[in-house]
């Protein structure tokens, strides 16, 4: 038997402008998805813990075929990195049993938490599978398979940086084409991630960012451009390691993310989150979404510990859900 985990992330800075060409940053959080594979000399079987388990078989090309396909789209993982990997030269064929759990990721309300399980859980499947069947991945296959893999499972969307937070752990930067690099934490910097209370799609907010960056012009590239040079300096700012140089550049990334909302009318910043970011601001703290927005979590941050600890009183006291700022989770583990 192999299990692997892989922890969610959350985008701290250059969601929409990476999908431009521009950097974005992302911490691993400590929610991990699991995937348990052992090698069977029967049928195949398919479980997704909490929802049910299918029967499968391989075909000739390595992709699996449903006697019952499972629903809610729930073994579409296992045909987006069974195709990959067939695309790569590592059909499989092998008899296997797979157990995948991703429940960590979901509210108390049963809805997602906006953590990126869909890239943990093609990561850890990926990890787990190729090592039950005999071809353990070397972390740079691993990440490259997984982000390919997950862009088939997002329908030709995702920039990466989920995968890379969930096969690296840790910070995160990721340009696209370029390789991953492991950030150390900025001297200083307190933060923590606040609830919006539901979670939101990626997909449509994407779709409407690509549909206005087809119909906008000038004026649309001129709030892209924008965004994409203020991910730049954020980057730098990171690399540079001091506090308040970091808190400046993500301050002028979500003012820029907010004006491309106002005028591509995405949805990322909802009355959600304008009430977390004033709860944020009354304690002298940064607030900006995190990730695709529309719901999901907000990142506070402050140069100042006592600002934090301000911030989460007063948002324990709004009734609002947190999650303790670290300096990132471990990576993908593989036993």
């Amino acid at each position: 038997m192999v299990e692997a985990d892989a922890p969610g992330k959350l985008v701290i800075c250059g969601e929409y402008a990476v999908l431009a060409g521009a950097p974005a940053i992302a911490v691993a959080v400590d929610v991990r998805a699991r995937a348990q594979v052992i090698r069977t000399a029967g049928p195949c079987h398919f479980e997704v813990a909490g929802a049910g388990s299918w029967s499968f078989a391989w075909d000739a090309r390595g992709l699996p075929c449903w006697p019952d396909r499972p629903d809610g789209g729930r073994g579409l993982v296992l045909d987006a990195l069974a195709a990959t990997l067939a695309e790569a030269g590592l059909a499989l064929h092998q008899g296997v049993s797979i157990r995948l759990d991703t429940q960590a990721f979901h509210a108390p309300g049963g809805g997602k938490l906006g953590l990126g399980s869909s890239a943990a859980i093609t990561a850890a499947l990926a990890a787990a599978l190729c090592a039950a069947v005999g071809r353990p991945l070397a972390t740079g296959t691993l990440f490259e398979l997984a982000r390919l893999a997950h862009r088939r499972l997002q329908g030709g969307n995702g920039s990466g940086i989920d995968v890379a937070a969930a096969v690296h752990g840790g910070i995160v930067g990721l340009v696209p084409g370029q390789e991953v690099e492991v950030l150390g934490w900025p001297a200083g910097l307190h933060w923590l991630a606040a609830w919006s209370g539901y979670g939101a799609a990626t997909p449509p907010l994407l779709a409407r960012f690509n549909a206005y960056r087809r119909r906008s012009g000038a004026a649309g590239e001129a709030l892209v451009g924008q965004l994409c040079q203020a991910a730049q300096a954020a980057l730098r700012a990171w690399q540079g390691g001091e506090a308040a140089a970091v808190l400046a550049a993500l301050a002028r990334y979500r003012d820029a993310l907010a004006a491309l909302d106002a005028g591509a009318r995405i949805g990322i910043v909802t009355r959600a989150h304008r009430r977390l970011a004033a709860l944020a601001a009354d304690a002298g703290c940064l607030y900006k979404t995190s990730g695709a927005g529309g719901g999901d979590f907000g990142l506070v941050l402050a140069a100042d510990a006592a600002a934090i600890g301000q911030a989460t009183r007063a948002l324990a006291g709004a009734g609002v859900m947190v999650l303790a700022g670290g300096r990132g989770a471990p990576g993908l583990l593989l036993r």
